[in-house]
């Protein structure tokens, strides 16, 4: 009686232990730096993030367009975030970023996109640019599926119909921690007759910059 109650007792501690592990194990999460960037052959793409964008000025091509300022944030902010998906062979996000893989995780920034108010969206100032030490406070505030990894995000500062120029700031983050790990302000030129392609066509001359900018974070990282 008193060997099957150790034997129990035993099995019991057992239990205990590997339960203890798988739960350590299957919560846990990897923390990633910025030498990983240039290892890991997957990333996370979270898109554009037009929450602290403005659009400055009024391009004749567009004629009244931004007179309707609600319809670029319901409708635009949507569509130019679906282009990689739709048009994943122009729009190359993996070749941005030497990547064999991408993961798209966009509904944090279609849904922080649709909370703009559109009423500031528009601007017919130069001098509007972003302060960059909210930039992780922005990152923090990420959601997604995504739970591990690295994250890419371009945080769209403005689209500038007076200099025909896009800026952005591509950050990339660890997804677990949201710890910045790189970013760069990257710029396009805007491109098309549409007010869809127009812009979309500056998104697309950004992630060909962005191909020399990940060589140049490389070589930095002195990373063969």
């Amino acid at each position: 009686m008193k060997n099957n109650i150790l034997i129990m007792k035993k099995t019991t501690l057992l239990l205990l232990v590997f339960s203890s592990i798988f739960y350590l194990n299957a919560f846990s999460q990897k923390i990633y730096t910025s030498a990983d960037v240039f290892t890991e052959k997957k990333m996370v793409w979270y898109g554009l993030d037009f929450t602290h964008c403005k659009f400055i000025g009024q391009p004749t091509i567009h004629g009244n367009f931004y007179k309707a300022p609600d319809y670029v944030v319901k409708y635009f902010f949507r569509d130019w975030n679906m282009i990689p998906l739709k048009e994943g062979e122009k729009y190359d996000i993996g070749k941005a970023f030497d990547k064999d893989y991408i993961y798209f995780d966009i509904d944090t920034v279609l849904a922080r996109g649709q909370r703009y108010k559109s009423d500031s969206l528009i601007a017919f100032s130069n001098a509007y640019t972003l302060n960059t030490t909210t930039f992780p406070d922005v990152i923090k505030s990420y959601g997604g599926i995504a739970s591990e990894g690295i994250g890419v995000v371009y945080l769209v500062e403005s689209y500038n119909s007076i200099n025909e120029l896009a800026t952005y700031y591509c950050i990339v983050f660890d997804v677990a921690s949201k710890k910045i790990l790189l970013q760069e302000k990257i710029t396009g030129r805007p491109q098309g007759g549409s007010v869809k392609t127009y812009w979309a066509g500056a998104f697309r001359e950004a992630l060909e910059k962005n191909v020399k900018v990940y060589k140049k974070w490389k070589k930095g990282a002195m990373v063969k």
